[in-house]
């Protein structure tokens, strides 16, 4: 049965629910037209003709609602309900044959079983992927991680002995190197902790203005061997917050460590905390180089630099922005960014809900 076939149907019953109408309608009309007039229309007894009309138009009017019910509203309604339960996240639930509804329904009924499993099938497919990667990228780190820091500590012996200038040089480079290849294994060792769930966090109640504090002196340093305005501007009186503070320190690490790394010499750098809606933010501006609108989509994304980012430093592996926005939510919090209104440059946004 097709949808067409039922309005055919549907149309039936109502034309003879219609035609049942008009004769109950022709009978009351010619009663009381008769003698006598309204009083003897209303005193007098119904006709057999009129009750088995009424019982007969209700009995089609049943049959009408049921049809519609069984064939139309209930299918729908299932299939409404299985899409919106998957799309809140809830495993895919197979839908009924829905026999004698139009064929439409029931079509309807089959191809969103069919994407709703392939989408399905896609998505654990993604899974596994992800996890294989995530242990190989384990693996690999654990598998590092010693033979690096051997080295490590074979160059630091080195950098002890009687060189030359040129030799000093070039262990230092060594050592520099050494330890940059031993944060890269550090970091890919929190990727698969963070994927994996075992990302071990120590919530306390804390106060986020003093940690800002901290790593914004921590990095006037850096700030002034670069050329670049470094402030923090507090506001005071802030509610604390439930955070990990070593983990927490990390974000603020890699968002002040950004924004001066890609703002040239005679920029600035402005951080800064306020309390809105029950939720605490730390705000980094820079006057930098910013992030251009094809980029955006992507910053978070794991391994992604955009191009005028590599232009300005060519060292970084794509994966500081990642962490730590998983730590952030993690924390319950949202870190997000937008281009300055006024002038060039970047703010990031770490909002934390207040404790």
């Amino acid at each position: 049965m097709t949808i067409r076939v039922l309005l055919a149907l549907l149309i039936i019953l109502a034309l003879a629910a219609s035609l049942l109408i008009s004769v109950v309608a022709g009978d009351l009309l010619a009663s009381y037209a008769g003698p006598g007039g309204f009083l003897a229309w209303a005193s007098a007894p119904l006709s057999p003709a009129i009750i088995v009309s009424v019982l007969t138009g209700a009995i089609i009017s049943v049959i009408f609602f049921l049809i519609v019910n069984a064939l139309v509203v209930r299918p729908l309604r299932a299939i409404c309900s299985a899409m919106d339960a998957f799309a809140n996240g809830a495993a895919h639930v197979k839908l009924p044959v829905f026999k004698g509804s139009p064929s439409e329904i029931r079509n309807f009924a089959r191809i969103w079983s069919e994407f709703a499993s392939r989408v399905e099938d896609s998505h654990s497919r993604d899974t596994e992927m992800s996890r294989v990667k995530s242990d190989f990228i384990s693996t690999a780190a654990h598998q590092l991680r010693t033979p690096l820091t051997g080295i490590r500590w074979a160059l630091e012996a080195l950098e002890k002995e009687k060189l030359t200038e040129s030799q000093a040089m070039l262990i230092k480079s060594a050592v520099d190197k050494s330890h940059d290849l031993v944060g890269i294994v550090g970091t890919l060792l929190d990727i698969s902790s963070i994927e994996s769930g075992k990302y071990k966090y120590q919530f306390v109640s804390d106060d986020i203005e003093s940690l800002a504090s901290e790593v914004a002196t921590d990095f006037l340093p850096l700030a002034q061997r670069t050329g670049v305005i470094l402030t923090y501007v507090p506001i005071g009186g802030l509610p604390k917050v439930r955070i990990d503070r070593e983990r927490m320190k990390w974000v603020l690490n890699n968002l002040i460590e950004n924004a001066i790394r890609y703002t040239p010499q005679g920029g600035s750098v402005q951080v800064s905390t306020v309390a809105v809606s029950g939720r605490v933010m730390v705000r980094v501006r820079d006057t930098g180089i910013g992030i251009h609108d094809q980029d955006r989509n992507n910053i978070f994304e794991r391994f992604y630099r955009a191009g005028n980012a590599v232009a300005k430093d060519n060292q970084g592996n794509g994966l500081g922005l990642y962490i730590a926005r998983s730590i952030v939510n993690d924390h319950r919090g949202d870190l997000s960014f937008e281009a300055n209104a006024e002038g060039p440059g970047t703010t990031f946004t770490l909002a934390l809900p207040s404790a």
